[in-house]
């Protein structure tokens, strides 16, 4: 009976939640009381309760002593979405090092409250079970982790690896994997694999600064591709790279680049995998948010409409279950052997306990059941905190409607200083990313990213009010 009643809440909150959507029910309208839905739909009064409780969690809604519950949110009055960026057409020296490492000291010396957020909080990650995982790896160790490993990873992690590939659509063998140092290290040895210093690399604008600095590191030039903040990359502006010959590769975020949080659809990634084996370029693709849909789907990658072996598929579990681990993936197609070299060459194999631990975690627990909890956290936090921008920032913000991941790029109005903000946030115990990290340009200067990744509290709503006020005191 329990099962039926909470199946029963549920519908009855989606259809509440979609007539508020409607427009139906609007800001300030006052809902069906609780007796109301107990009579008219035939459920218990605590059923009846829960569709309310839930709706609250979710922001949709807000109770008012003895007055009942009220509509809170529409996202019929979410903020504009942003345009599609317009980059310099030129590649760029990208030189980020130095106002990144600024930007960690100043974030680090203080006790902050973070808008920040690399991988979601570990209260939605499955640390009890980990730590299970280690303790049963530890028992059955011998001393087959103390030499040094195959360059490739432990065979029955890799397996593992290659039965989630099929999520996203691509039979792969575990000989066709790489386990390495977390998906950085996997992109870095790709860049390595495909270009040579001097080379341009055609990027997403804006992208994560993660990547960035690889490239800088290997003494590199970006091109920023316009990026629509749905859609992700102009193909169109793509291809009139690929033409004119300016770049010698490609690193994308396909499912819900860091920051934008934008999605290729499947008929786009279809179309690219084209692009790139008519004109032969490479393609290195980052897919470590593929797993964070709110959407039932899982989206497809680039790489699964890869023919030629010309996209060189990068991942890792640090997004999804322990960033700490440092554990990710390369599928190098036609580069494979070569980034196998490299890795030897770079650092060797990979720690074999991490591999370990996942292999185990992945050995004992159902993965599908774990990423379904935390896509429903990390969607309602999505919600959460785009009710609270829209309550407390300037009217004219933008802001990005990511269907998955964990980032939020918010455009504020043109004047703003965005390195202003972050001391000024800071100062106040609050820190954010500035824009102008995910650019090889002077650019997004006035935007900013924040982070989905954290549980919704008061803490997190203080903070963004605070922001909100700070933004508007720089207005006046």
């Amino acid at each position: 009976m329990k099962k039926n009643s909470g199946f029963i809440y549920l519908q009855l909150a989606e259809k509440i939640q979609h007539m508020i959507s409607e427009g139906v029910y609007t800001v300030g309208d006052k809902l069906p009381s609780v007796r109301s839905l107990h009579q008219e739909h035939g459920i218990s009064i605590s059923t009846a309760l829960q569709v309310y409780t839930h709706l609250e969690k979710k922001g949709w809604v807000a109770s008012r002593e003895k007055s009942g519950y009220f509509v809170h949110y529409s996202k019929k009055l979410r903020p504009e979405l942003p345009p599609v960026t317009d980059p310099l057409p030129t590649p760029a020296k990208v030189q980020i090092n130095e106002k990144l490492a600024m930007f960690r000291k100043t974030s680090q010396s203080h006790k902050t409250i973070s808008l920040i957020g690399a991988s979601p909080d570990t209260s939605l990650l499955p640390s009890v079970k980990l730590k299970k995982a280690l303790q049963l790896a530890a028992r059955e160790l011998d001393t087959s982790y103390i030499p040094y490993g195959d360059i490739r990873g432990h065979e029955p992690f890799r397996k593992h690896i290659a039965r989630h590939c099929l999520n996203w659509g691509r039979a792969v063998s575990p000989s066709d994997i790489i386990v390495t140092n977390g998906a950085i290290e996997a992109a870095s040895l790709c860049l390595r694999a495909v270009a040579k210093a001097g080379d341009t690399i055609a990027i997403e604008s804006p992208t994560f600064f993660g990547l960035l600095l690889a490239i800088e590191s290997l003494g590199m030039k970006a091109l920023e591709i316009p990026t629509d903040p749905v859609t992700g990359v102009s193909l169109d502006k793509l291809e009139d790279a690929f033409k004119h010959k300016k770049v010698q590769a490609c690193l994308f975020v396909s499912n819900y680049n860091n920051p934008l949080g934008s999605c290729m659809p499947d008929n786009s990634k279809e179309q690219l995998a084209q692009l790139l084996q008519k004109y032969q370029v490479p393609l290195i693709e980052d897919d470590v948010y593929g797993d964070l849909h709110f959407a039932p789907e899982r989206p497809r990658t680039v790489k699964s409409y890869d023919e030629e072996g010309l996209v060189l598929y990068c991942s890792s579990f640090s997004k999804s279950i322990a960033a700490g681990l440092r554990v990710g993936w390369v599928i190098g197609g036609r580069y494979r052997d070569k980034i196998a070299q490299l890795k030897f060459m770079t650092s060797g194999s990979t720690g074999l306990l991490p591999q370990l631990v996942l292999n185990k975690f992945l050995d004992q627990q159902r993965l599908d059941l774990h990423l379904k909890s935390l896509r429903q956290a990390l969607s309602m936090q999505t919600m959460q905190i785009t009710k609270a921008i829209q309550e407390y920032f300037p009217g004219d913000t933008q802001l990005t409607r990511p269907n998955g991941g964990i980032s939020l790029w918010v455009v504020l109005p043109a004047g703003i200083n965005t390195w202003q903000l972050h001391e000024e946030a800071v100062e106040q115990g609050i820190t954010f990313t500035p824009g102008s990290l995910f650019s090889s340009q002077d650019r997004y200067q006035n935007c900013i990213r924040l982070t989905n990744a954290n549980p919704w509290n008061d803490d997190q709503d203080w903070a963004i009010q605070t922001l909100g006020r700070l933004i508007g005191k720089q207005l006046r």
